[in-house]
């Protein structure tokens, strides 16, 4: 990799989830660097810098891999993850301003309409005009009925079991990764085996309730399946959060494997039922009506 100061097009942001929005600013800063013969290059921070302004940050879209491989996904050469702490957030704009082009060798700048920097959020893309460098400003991405697509909008939508218009500002489906760990084999008594899947504390969890999903293993195969997101209540009456999916035929041992599941669908709230036998024939009627309509975004 080149040096940290190669002349470069910055995009900058947190960029947690690379909705639409995102994907517009970083790829305007990819397109301009080509066009000028520059490296491109985002510039964001390892963590969320409200956890510290605010001592609490927001849950996230996305983890902190799968978030960098999305802003490479979107043409930018390389990701540049700053480290946000005290120092950091008691940083003056014009400090970081010049640091953008004196250390990391920024020539110019893309971001958003709202994006600010430095202490108390103070600094604005006039500052990064005062220095000299060239700012372009992406204007606001909206849906078809003039909504802004944000992850603020994206955590909301998730949270509400709305995947499918969440899909629609991700550009992709909301997924949920992880490691696959050991369950309570309740499932497997069911007939209905599963792989419980441990998301990390940090990461927005969706509706609890029963999705058409798709299951994304390391080695690229995927599969269609039905997954779960709740606390089981009509085994255990402890509130505690899995994710469960259950693929249809599948057979191999996928214990501490990392995968992705793609909710697609909200099928159905999650709900006690009244015996083991009658949760069976539920499931049996969530594979009616999943593989009736498709596992895919509709």
């Amino acid at each position: 990799m080149d040096n940290l100061n190669t002349p470069k097009v910055v995009a900058l942001g947190f960029f947690d989830g690379v909705h639409l929005g995102h994907q517009a600013i970083l790829g305007t800063a990819a397109r301009l660097a080509r066009e000028a013969g520059l490296q491109s290059a985002a510039i964001t921070f390892e963590r969320h810098p409200r956890s510290l302004v605010r001592g609490r940050a927001p849950q996230l879209i996305t983890t902190a891999a799968r978030r960098q491989a999305l802003m490479l996904e979107q043409g930018v050469e390389r990701v540049i993850a700053l480290p946000f702490d005290a120092q950091t957030a008691d940083t003056a704009p014009a400090d970081f301003a010049r640091a953008l082009a004196e250390t990391y060798g920024a020539l110019a700048v893309v971001c958003g309409e709202s994006y600010r920097f430095g202490k108390d959020a103070a600094g604005t893309p006039d500052l990064l005009r005062e220095i000299g460098l060239s700012v372009h400003i992406c204007p606001k991405v909206r849906d078809a009925e003039g909504n802004t697509i944000s992850s603020t909008a994206v955590r909301g939508l998730v949270r509400e079991g709305e995947t499918l218009r969440a899909a629609l500002y991700l550009g992709r489906p909301f997924a949920l990764e992880g490691t696959v760990i050991h369950g309570q084999q309740v499932g497997r008594r069911l007939g209905f085996p599963t792989l419980n899947l441990a998301p990390a504390d940090d990461i927005v969890l969706p509706r609890r309730g029963v999705y058409a999903s798709e299951v994304r293993l390391q080695d690229g195969r995927s599969f269609p399946a039905l997954t779960n997101v709740g606390s089981r209540p009509t085994f255990s009456s402890a509130d505690i959060v899995s994710v469960e999916s259950h693929i249809p035929g599948f057979e191999g041992d996928l214990y501490g494997s990392d995968v992705a599941i793609e909710l697609l669908r909200f099928l159905r709230p999650e709900r006690a039922f009244e015996s083991p036998e009658a949760l069976r024939a539920q499931i049996a009627a969530d594979f009616r009506e999943a593989l009736g309509r498709g596992f895919h975004l509709q």
